[in-house]
């Protein structure tokens, strides 16, 4: 009697579940897991990130690409070269911030006061040369590279994103190396003729 009432308390029963039931729960738990992942990807990546990215970076290409084209027109017109020649070679070290490179060659593209450089151009010079173009500002290298583009560069552009500090007006030279290193977007432009080195710096943040 007490044998039967412990087997009993032991030994309960469960309705039965089916393999249809089993298997809209697993489905049901499927697709909650990926609406969880998508709500996660869109706060922590995705668009969310790119947006991000957007807004810091593109006030820092405007600011830089506008200053540097207002020199390079100035330059155009003192030297008396309006069809004067631009190789522009990108940005490097971008990093998370990619687009860079072709948001500033976007901004390029509307100025009228010189000829750019096709960039299919460049790169098929660069790989005939076989020359790197960070090297393009040693004479004998940018040497190779014209001989295979087949015409003169009257000046090169290139872009850096790197850790730096933003000059301001004014500022003395002792003062602004000890000012705090920001990420900045900077781009410099070379007069070849001349050789002459002209920098323009916007704070990235971050």
């Amino acid at each position: 009697m007490h044998f039967s009432r412990l087997r009993s308390f032991n030994s309960p029963t469960f309705p039965a579940v089916d393999a249809s039931t089993s298997q809209r729960r697993a489905v049901a738990f499927f697709f909650l897991v990926a609406l969880v992942s998508t709500a996660l990807v869109g706060c922590f990546g995705g668009k969310g990130d790119s947006d991000a990215v957007a807004a810091v970076s593109s006030p820092a290409v405007e600011k830089a690409t506008s200053e540097a084209l207002q020199e390079l027109q100035r330059l155009t017109v003192l030297n008396g070269k309006p069809n004067a020649t631009l190789c522009f070679l990108g940005v490097s070290g971008q990093g998370d911030l990619g687009g860079l490179s072709e948001a500033a060659r976007q901004q390029i593209e509307t100025s009228s006061s010189f000829r750019l450089l096709e960039k299919s151009a460049v790169q098929a010079a660069l790989k005939e040369s076989d020359v790197r173009a960070n090297n393009l500002f040693i004479p004998a290298e940018r040497k190779k590279f014209v001989a295979a583009l087949g015409e003169p560069v009257d000046y090169l552009l290139a872009g850096y994103v790197e850790r730096g500090t933003v000059p301001t007006a004014g500022a003395q030279a002792d003062a602004s190396e000890d000012a705090p290193k920001v990420k900045i977007f900077k781009l410099e432009l070379v007069e070849l003729e001349t050789n002459r080195k002209f920098e323009f710096v916007a704070p990235l943040g971050g």
